[in-house]
């Protein structure tokens, strides 16, 4: 069995502030602590792991083809966990680049005012995060309600540095030298900082499915709409790349193991 990683193992799992809702994992156990240990596992099964970027996914007769940065593989069977990568805010701010994760940030944000857009418990979860380090963190929601579990509102509610916009969108920011000086939102509200504001877009992803070359069904965002064993033969999907209405750690573990299991009988 071949691997191909284009980044690093674990995907989008591996830079958030702390894992959660899984079992297995280390009491407040961040992202990278739980990639590393998955990586080790592959490690130690001396699993056949090649970091290259696949660029294509065909199929010639009853064989894959998998084309990749650096070579073209043949393949039986195929099993595509490929996962998302986060929306990006249609804001284009000149020299200055949105963040989309909290962990690494620390000292970015120290003492400053933060705005963190999205509601859902990815968002909300990184808003706790950053508010142990910045001045204020502003949750910016366009829903009228956070979307969030109960267990990460009740934090947020009894904050006393975490302000919420619900019904409510960034719609401009004011930048000068490299500072963001202050953020308009759409409800008429301006936050805004002298010593600059820092802004974390957490408002979704886009599936990475493009490099598929077959025909299957996505849904109008790109995720593929299939089940876990798809209607071609030997192919199968797994994890957020699908079409699913919970996307967690859990989830993607249950879609690779039932992959797993299918592809090797």
């Amino acid at each position: 069995m071949t691997i191909f990683e284009k980044d690093k193992i674990g995907g989008l799992i591996g830079n958030v502030s702390k894992v959660s809702h899984y079992t297995s994992v280390i009491v407040d156990e961040d992202g990278e602590s739980f990639r590393k240990r998955l990586e080790d596992q592959i490690k130690a099964y001396k699993l056949d792991l090649k970091y290259e970027e696949v660029l294509s996914l065909k199929k010639d007769g009853d064989v894959f083809i998998v084309k990749t940065n650096k070579d073209t593989y043949e393949a039986k069977k195929v099993i595509v966990a490929s996962g998302s990568s986060p929306k990006e805010l249609d804001l284009k701010i000149e020299n200055y680049k949105i963040s989309h994760w909290a962990k690494g940030s620390e000292e970015r944000v120290k003492g400053k005012l933060v705005i963190v857009n999205g509601g859902s418990d990815g968002a909300a979860k990184e808003a706790i995060y950053l508010s142990k380090f910045a001045k204020e963190v502003h949750i910016v929601q366009n829903q009228d309600k956070l979307l969030c579990i109960h267990e990460f509102k009740k934090q947020i509610e009894e904050s006393n540095n975490i302000v919420v916009h619900t019904s409510s969108s960034l719609e401009a920011v004011t930048c000068k030298d490299g500072l963001i000086r202050s953020a308009k939102l759409s409800n008429g509200s301006e936050i805004t900082a002298k010593n600059g504001l820092e802004i974390f877009a957490m408002i979704g992803q886009y599936p990475n499915t493009s490099f598929i070359d077959l025909d299957i069904p996505k849904n109008e965002l790109g995720f593929v709409n299939s089940d876990v064993e798809s209607k071609i033969d030997n192919l199968f999907f797994a994890g957020d790349l699908r079409v699913k209405a919970v996307r967690q750690v859990a989830t993607a573990v249950n879609d690779g193991a039932l992959a797993g299991i299918g592809a090797s009988k």
